[in-house]
Order: structure tokens, then C-alpha cells, then sequence
């Protein structure tokens, strides 16, 4: 498994669902005494929580965040991704 594209899902997935709540990276910092530099990061898949900060970040915005749901987004993304660097080569 690629880390770069896991880290960009599980971003996308928990920033995602923190904005369907109103949530602020503040609130959300707060609950999870983390920076707010560190929830950036893991929402702009910079970086990939560890497992303790994963569960209790999904546990303050309320969801599940199953492996199956992550592997679809992951292969959503390889897609896109590909598609883009042939869209690419086609203009060039």
C-alpha cells in the first residue's frame, strides 16, 4: 500500500466528516489535545495519525472510518491520479 495516497484519504475522510459537523480544526484540536499544526498536517496528508490518534480523533467526529471505506476512497484517488498524469501526457 502506498502511504502517500492513504494519507491523503484519511485526511480527506476525517476532514470531511469533521466539516459535515461545523467543526472547527480548533474544536476538534481541543478534544484530541493535539496541535492544530498536527490535525493540519494529517488533514492535508502531510502525515498519518498513529493508530491511537486515528481512533480517538474518530471517536470525537463521531464516525467509523472502516477499512473497506478506506480502500475504496484509496482506489478512487489511484484512479484519479492516473487519469491526470495521462490527461498530461496527451497535451505534451
Amino acid at each position: 500500500m502506498h502511504y502517500e495516497f492513504l494519507s491523503k484519504v484519511v485526511g480527506y475522510l476525517l476532514r470531511q466528516k469533521r466539516m459535515e459537523l461545523n467543526y472547527t480544526q480548533n474544536d476538534v484540536c481541543k478534544a484530541a489535545s493535539i496541535s492544530q499544526g498536527q490535525l493540519s498536517r494529517i488533514e492535508n496528508g502531510a502525515r498519518i495519525p498513529s493508530l491511537s490518534l486515528f481512533i480517538r480523533l474518530c471517536k470525537i467526529l463521531g464516525c467509523d472510518l472502516s477499512i473497506k471505506e478506506i480502500e475504496k476512497h484509496l482506489l478512487d484517488l489511484r484512479l484519479l491520479e492516473k487519469e491526470e498524469k495521462e490527461d498530461k501526457k496527451k497535451d505534451t
